[in-house]
């Protein structure tokens, strides 16, 4: 998960059985209680591997992809691409 404040605040990951099928629920739990809004975005997937990565490229650098979707992270790929890096 990625979760992104304007504001520290690290009593939100009190309590929380890290590890486990809960700690969504309960982070969400959690900023209820300490009156954060919660918003959250569809579910992507990890990049950590050579298949994920070609994955990526392909979204992004596809003639379908959004340009405003990860512009840097487009202009880096595109980058290594191009100079055959990937």
């Amino acid at each position: 998960y990625l979760i992104g404040m304007k504001q520290n605040h690290p009593e939100l990951f009190e309590r929380i059985d890290w590890s486990t099928e809960h700690v969504l629920e309960q982070t969400k739990q959690r900023a209820r209680e300490l009156n954060l809004e919660v918003s959250l975005l569809p579910a992507g997937y990890d990049v950590d591997d050579a298949a994920t990565l070609r994955r990526l490229c392909d979204e992004l650098l596809s003639s379908k992809s959004t340009p405003d979707v990860a512009p840097i992270t487009r202009k880096f790929l595109a980058a290594l691409t191009s100079r055959k890096k990937l």
